[in-house]
This record gives C-alpha cells, sequence and structure tokens, in this order.
C-alpha cells in the first residue's frame, strides 16, 4: 500500500516541473500562476504552523493535566485526549504513547488523531488563514458537519482491525517488528469514543435548533486561535533573536520554530516542505479542474456537486491545502460538502497515508477505509444539517453584494429544492 503514496508524490512533482515551466513562460496565469501560488503560500501556511507547534510542551501539559483526567472519569484512556487535539504528525502519536494505559487505546489514539487532532490543530487554523474571510462561515458549517462523523470512522477503522486481528507494533518506531494484536473489547473502544460521542451530539443539536450562534460560537474559536498563534508567533521570533524572555524568566518552554541541533524538522521547515509540495499540487489541481471537468460534473451530479465541488473532493483526499486553493471557485453548497468531507477525509492519499506507512505499515487499510467512510458520512450529514443553512446564508450574501450575481456556475436541480427548504 505504501507505493500508493509514492505514485501520488510523483505525480505532483510531475506538474510541479510542468508548473515550473509554465511560469517561466508566464507567472500571472494558468499552470504558471499556480506554481507559484503554491510557493508563495509558504507565508502565510508558517503563521499558523509556527504558532501550533511553537506551543506543543504547553499544549501538551494542558491536555495531559487538564483533559486526561476528564477522558479519564468518563472512562475513556488519558490517550484519546492528547490525539483529539494534536494531529499524530505534529507530537499527537508520541504524547498518546506516553499517556495510554494500554496499546490499544493508544493505537485508537492514533487513529483519532487523523481525524479530530488533524482538524482542530492545523485544518481549522490554516483553513482560516488560507480562505476569503467571506467563507469562513461555509467553513464554520463545514467542519461542525464533518466533525460529526469523526466517531463512526474511528469506530469503522477500530472494529476492521479487531475483526481482523490486525498485528501492530507496540512502539513508536519506523521498523520494529509488529507483534501486539489490536483486540480491545467491545465496551472499551465505545467507552474511548464517548467523549467525542458526547461533543458529536452536543455539536449536531447545536447545528439544528441553533445554527446561526454556532457559527458565531465557530468564528469566536478561531478568532481566538488566530490571537493566540500570532502572539506565541511573534514572542518566538524575539526570543530566537534576542533571547530575552530566557535571560528574563531563567526559561522559555516554547519549542523552536527554526530547526536546531535537537530537531531537524521545525515549523519553518514544515511550511517550507507544505509550500514546495504545494508547487506541484496547485498544478496537478488546476490540470484535474481542466482537463477532467466534464467527468467530475458527471460524477458531482450524482452527488449534487458542481465539476469544482468534483475536484475540490479528490484534491482534499490528496491535500487539504490543495482543497482550500480550490473553495473560491466553488458555490457555497459545495464549499459546506467539500470541507464536511475533509474532516475525516484529508491527507487520505497523502501524508497520513505516509505516516501510517512509516509507523504501522499494517493499519494501512483500516485507516483508509476509516477515513474515507467518515468523509462519506460526513457529506450526507453535511446535505442534512448544514447545506440548507448554507444556501440561505448564500442567499444573504447574493442580496448584500458578497457574491456576485454570475459568480458561480449555475445550481444543479437539487439547489431549488434545498432553497425552498431553506426559506
Amino acid at each position: 500500500m505504501g507505493i500508493i503514496g509514492n505514485i501520488v508524490i510523483y505525480i505532483i512533482m510531475v506538474c510541479a516541473v510542468i508548473g515550473a515551466f509554465a511560469a517561466i513562460r508566464n507567472d500571472e496565469k494558468g499552470l504558471g500562476k499556480e506554481f507559484m501560488q503554491g510557493l508563495y503560500s509558504i507565508g502565510p501556511i508558517f503563521v499558523p504552523v509556527a504558532g501550533i507547534m511553537a506551543s506543543v510542551p504547553y499544549l501538551s501539559l494542558f491536555i495531559s493535566k487538564v483533559f486526561g483526567p476528564v477522558f479519564s472519569f468518563i472512562g475513556a484512556d488519558p490517550s484519546i485526549a492528547a490525539t483529539t487535539f494534536i494531529a499524530v504528525d505534529m507530537g499527537g502519536y508520541q504524547l498518546a504513547d506516553a499517556l495510554a494505559q494500554s496499546k490499544d487505546s493508544w493505537i485508537m489514539a492514533m487513529i483519532i488523531g487523523f481525524m479530530a487532532g488533524a482538524t482542530i490543530v492545523f485544518s481549522i487554523p490554516v483553513g482560516l488563514t488560507m480562505l476569503d474571510k467571506r467563507d469562513h462561515k461555509y467553513m464554520a458549517l463545514g467542519v461542525m458537519s464533518g466533525i460529526l462523523s469523526i466517531p463512526l470512522g474511528v469506530f469503522i477503522s477500530s472494529m476492521i482491525m479487531k475483526l481482523t486481528n490486525t498485528q501492530v507494533r507496540g512502539e513508536v518506531s519506523t521498523n520494529a517488528d509488529s507483534t501486539h494484536t489490536f483486540a480491545p473489547e467491545l465496551g472499551t473502544l465505545l467507552l474511548n469514543l464517548t467523549p467525542l460521542i458526547i461533543v458529536v451530539i452536543l455539536i449536531a443539536l447545536g447545528l439544528r435548533f441553533i445554527p446561526d450562534k454556532m457559527i458565531k460560537g465557530f468564528m469566536w474559536f478561531g478568532r481566538f486561535m488566530d490571537i493566540g498563534i500570532k502572539l506565541v508567533l511573534v514572542f518566538s521570533i524575539v526570543e530566537y533573536f534576542t533571547g530575552i524572555f530566557s535571560k528574563l524568566f531563567g526559561v522559555w518552554g516554547f519549542d523552536p520554530i527554526i530547526a536546531d541541533s535537537k530537531d531537524q524538522f521545525r515549523a519553518l521547515e514544515v511550511a517550507g516542505y507544505i509550500g514546495i509540495m504545494l508547487a506541484g499540487a496547485f498544478p496537478m489541481v488546476y490540470l484535474i479542474r481542466k482537463y477532467l471537468a466534464k467527468p467530475l460534473e458527471i460524477i458531482g451530479n450524482k452527488i449534487g456537486l458542481s465539476s469544482e465541488g468534483s475536484a475540490g473532493l479528490l484534491a482534499g483526499a490528496a491535500n487539504i491545502l490543495a482543497m482550500f486553493n480550490l473553495i473560491k471557485h466553488m458555490r457555497p453548497k459545495d464549499k459546506v460538502i467539500c470541507i464536511s468531507f475533509s474532516v475525516t477525509s484529508a491527507f487520505l492519499i497523502g501524508d497520513h497515508l505516509a505516516f501510517t506507512a512509516n509507523f504501522q505499515p499494517n493499519m494501512i487499510l483500516s485507516v483508509m477505509v476509516g477515513k474515507l467512510s467518515g468523509g462519506i458520512i460526513a457529506i450526507f450529514l453535511a446535505y442534512w444539517i448544514s447545506v440548507p443553512k448554507a444556501l440561505e446564508l448564500e442567499k444573504v450574501d447574493r442580496a448584500n453584494g458578497i457574491i456576485g450575481k454570475d459568480e458561480y456556475l449555475k445550481p444543479s436541480p437539487n439547489d431549488a429544492e434545498n432553497l425552498v427548504k431553506a426559506n
């Protein structure tokens, strides 16, 4: 299965080369513009990535001391708290290993980190940075409806592993033997999911009965994260060049934002890595939109999406940042659907496939099936809960001139029915 990730990377790299030659010819439109936009994204991406990664020591301490006991009181393993908020590839995997009371719960925590942690610590702050402000409310609807599918996606992955007696590595390693059989009791599995289920129920009730307040709450959450991230970043920059906080207080505590002898892959390097990958991912998505528009439109029509929406699903499965770059071209309905799908299914054939192949190769099939299933379920949930509100908001935006009269593609037949329901 690891070969799939390599194939995707090679395709992206070919698109990067094509984009570079196009940029030499004309960097203001087409493939050339997409290539340069990928590189230009390093700056905006660095802000949230640096703020979050620098804060990991304090986030880890806070989660282990505050949420760990709360999760334990409910009956869930403390390791679940770690990856509910921190992505596995941003320190959550190691933190969950340190907090876990059992290997089975640690493995479940890894699966949760691919969906919940990646969304909270990465997709939300980066998405709020990359998307136009007028799209933030649609992102809120998409994220909240997507979160509803996380417990189901985790449950599906866990049950596949349990029923197939999957052997996993019992330690953080890229070359250890897989000697531990994943076999939690069904009760333990459900207890570990209980905190997520509680959150999901509350979000579902909120979206159903007080959608405007839920959107406003999400916006405040995003604003709070933005303020915290920028403050941590600027103080980290000052500390890097002057060391003033270490001198004044004797300790700094935040992680460095630039590579050092302890870690050669800090925030600046992560942002750079993402940017150079997007230099190929953006041209790839552009080519998909241009040359596969018709088949994507046919596929999209089956689930009520435009060709841009269909391309967004495919882009999100590879890299959510490529999908964020497409959001501005989509109708509000499609924005919500794609973002909802990407809560669990982002990086499906990209980073998460590569991470699983490196650390737990025997989990590839179960993780991929769980992430994809969660994304498909999220689409149905979004249609039921969030799309009517999105269509209502679109109508208001058009009336206020926020969305141009002919800005998006003509609506599908399904939209007319949903507009009636929204009114």
